[in-house]
């Protein structure tokens, strides 16, 4: 039967398409079981075996301090560059004091001997020199966290500074003692006993600092 144009399994085809299909099939077959979305047993296991190498792998690293004595590592290396870099730029003799102990313990202090060089006989800038009017503080560029002042670089929780001794750098930049006279060695600082994190030494001649 034909009327106004529109057969009767035209309205058929019509009413399919509006009415979804029923939950628990596919629209194309009215038979198949609805799929559930999940993970496959391959891929669980995938996943159980990741979380296994990264708990041996990753999870000591946090446990052991070896981040925080990296990173204070650097920093004491580019605190000990900034006193040689400000001994030759002022003309000036300047300290990298060092304090051995545990956490905040653990500091190293720059300063600088405020006397012109060819009038010092003894570096002034060593420790102890901080109620003396020959020496004064060398702010950082990027002072430790937690000091007590802008010229300090202070060892995290935990961590270790491990030798404490005095490095002087004199207006050439050369690693003197408080004499004047250029060190016969170079002269370290150890802030770590990880194994891969290496002693801060000075050479004596150059005053390099690696």
């Amino acid at each position: 039967m034909r009327r106004c144009g529109i057969t009767a399994s035209s309205i058929e085809v019509i009413i399919k398409l509006a009415i979804p299909a029923k939950a628990g099939t596919h629209s194309g077959d009215r038979h198949s079981p609805m799929r559930v979305a999940g993970f496959t047993l391959v891929e669980l296991v995938t996943v159980l075996v990741l979380v296994g190498i990264l708990s041996v792998v990753a999870i000591p690293h946090f446990m052991d301090h070896t981040f925080d004595e990296r990173g204070f590592h650097d920093a004491v290396k580019a605190a000990v560059q900034h006193a040689r870099r400000i001994a030759v730029a002022s003309r000036r003799f300047s300290c990298v004091n060092v304090t051995a102990g545990t956490g905040s313990a653990g500091i190293v202090a720059i300063l600088r001997d405020t006397t012109v060089p060819e009038s010092v006989t003894t570096v002034g800038c060593t420790p102890g020199c901080a109620s003396s009017a020959s020496c004064t503080a060398i702010a950082l560029p990027i002072p430790g966290k937690g000091c007590a002042s802008t010229n300090q670089v202070c060892a995290p929780s935990g961590v270790n500074v491990i030798n404490g001794s005095s490095l002087i750098f004199d207006p050439l930049g050369r690693l003197v003692n408080a004499s004047k006279a250029v060190q016969a060695v170079a002269l370290p600082i150890k802030v770590s006993n990880q194994a891969g994190i290496t002693d801060i030494t000075v050479q004596p001649e150059t005053g390099y600092v690696q």
